[in-house]
């Protein structure tokens, strides 16, 4: 059963779904997409955060569910834009709006690579129990290169977090549900995405003079794909909607484990075409190629799902 709206998240959700569809036309060369690994969103950020929505999460009426309506309708598009951090996590998490961009990571990550933390001015830090809140005003980035169709950065040298606000004791708990959560909503948005451009080549692509979307074949894998992608982006949502931990863990499980047949899938019905650049199916499964092993992967999910679920259970030794 699919859950409903409310007549102002309809709204909402289709005033950003307009911005986004008004904001999403790649940089040509003829019909040809100029080839990149990713192209940013400048002119639907500045008009999201011209009109307030980086902060709908608290705006009174609003919550959890506006915000996760905004990430998934952005993450939509084959620009890239930073959504997750700044519209669901750090309002949900800080009570406050953090100056933007924001970046996420875990400590380990902070000299291996981050998605945007070259453009970020705020970076929280999960370090294990509290949360550090940074300031990138003074902080050196290494930008990386690529194919994740992010752009990644890395901080040349370790900032000196006991100067860092704190959030306190507990609350890398919350980071962790809220980071979960975005993150199964950029990839069911990313899997959703690639699976509606494919299903449009299919319809247009020949061979023995019929589309190849007519064999029945092409037709199940596309609909078990199509299954995977509104089932990751309806746990999303109820995630968002219960603020359960367990829910948000086993959101983010479903959605990073579903992305190893749905990127398979799409790539192989475009043809070789979907391994070039200048086809811009790239736009989204590159992105998958970063997200699948974003916080350690499905098995750090797993881990926290049996915690979660059977927090009395007996632990093994070793």
């Amino acid at each position: 059963m699919d859950f409903d709206f409310s007549a102002d998240q309809r709204a909402l959700r289709e005033t950003i779904m307009r911005m986004v569809a008004d904001n999403r036309d790649l940089p040509r060369t003829g019909n040809v997409v100029e080839p990149k690994t990713f192209h940013r969103a400048v002119a639907l950020d500045a008009s999201l955060a011209a009109g307030g929505f980086f902060d709908v999460a608290l705006e009174p009426g609003c919550g959890a569910v506006d915000a996760a309506a905004l990430v998934y309708e952005c993450a939509l598009s084959p620009l890239v834009l930073e959504v997750g951090a700044s519209a669901l996590v750090g309002p949900l998490l800080t009570g406050e709006a953090l100056p933007r961009p924001i970046a996420i990571g875990r400590l380990a990550d902070l000299t291996r690579g981050i998605r945007f933390l070259g453009d970020a001015r705020t970076l929280l830090v999960d370090l294990g129990d509290d949360v550090a809140v940074v300031d990138m005003a003074r902080l050196a980035v290494t930008e990386l290169d690529g194919v994740y169709a992010y752009p990644l950065g890395k901080l040349a040298a370790l900032p000196d977090l006991a100067a860092a606000r704190r959030l306190g004791a507990g609350k890398a708990v919350e980071l962790r549900r809220l980071w979960r959560l975005a993150l199964a909503l950029e990839i069911a948005a990313a899997m959703q995405a690639a699976t509606d451009f494919t299903t449009d080549y299919v319809k247009q692509r020949h061979v023995f003079g019929r589309p190849v979307g007519s064999f029945q074949a092409v037709q199940h894998r596309l609909a078990a794909d199509a299954e995977k992608c509104r089932g990751s982006y309806w746990l999303a949502m109820k995630a968002a909607w219960s603020r359960n931990p367990l829910d948000a863990a086993l959101a983010a499980l479903h959605a990073q484990r579903a992305i190893t047949q749905v990127n398979y899938d799409v790539h192989q019905f475009n043809g070789a075409l979907g391994m070039t650049l200048e086809h811009a199916l790239h736009l989204w499964t590159f992105r998958l190629r970063w997200l699948v092993g974003e916080m350690g992967g499905f098995r750090t999910h797993v881990a926290e799902i049996s915690e979660l679920a059977w927090p009395d259970a007996p632990k093994k030794a070793g």
